[in-house]
């Protein structure tokens, strides 16, 4: 049987609020992908000393942790809505214990933001600048 791995995400709160306005469980879409994940609720180890920050843990087996970060850009990708640009970022950490029996990956997941502009806004910006030119043309 292959080593057993728990992951963490660590969702930005502009991603948290992006699968909120979409009604997406990113952890639900995850075990419906993989169905041998299984979700732990635990202390979070990086938490301060007397704590009690808890994190949602995925457990997989070692070969899978590296499937999650296409994964979850997948299902970003495909939520975001069509008149942004999203660059999702995934920057990942790994801790293992001491005695070497649990390895942590912290996977921190954020976005960098870029509206685009709307095609009206383009317009009208074309329509202000028509009228003077043709102004122009009839007084001469």
């Amino acid at each position: 049987m292959s080593e057993e791995a728990n992951v963490i995400l660590d969702l930005s709160p502009e991603v948290r609020t992006l699968l909120e306005q979409q009604g997406v469980d990113l952890y639900e879409e995850i075990q419906r992908e993989l169905p041998s994940a299984r979700l732990e609720v635990q202390s979070d180890p990086q938490a301060p000393q007397g704590s009690r920050d808890v994190v949602t843990v995925i457990a997989v087996t070692a070969t899978l942790v590296s499937a999650l970060t296409p994964m979850i850009l997948r299902i970003l990708n495909m939520i975001t809505p069509p008149d942004s640009d999203q660059t999702w970022t995934i920057e990942e950490t790994e801790t293992r214990h001491p005695d070497g029996s649990t390895t942590i990956h912290r996977k921190r997941v954020h976005s960098k933001r870029e509206q685009r502009p709307y095609q009206q806004t383009d317009q009208s910006k074309a329509t202000e600048i028509a009228p003077p030119k043709e102004a122009k043309e009839t007084g001469q």
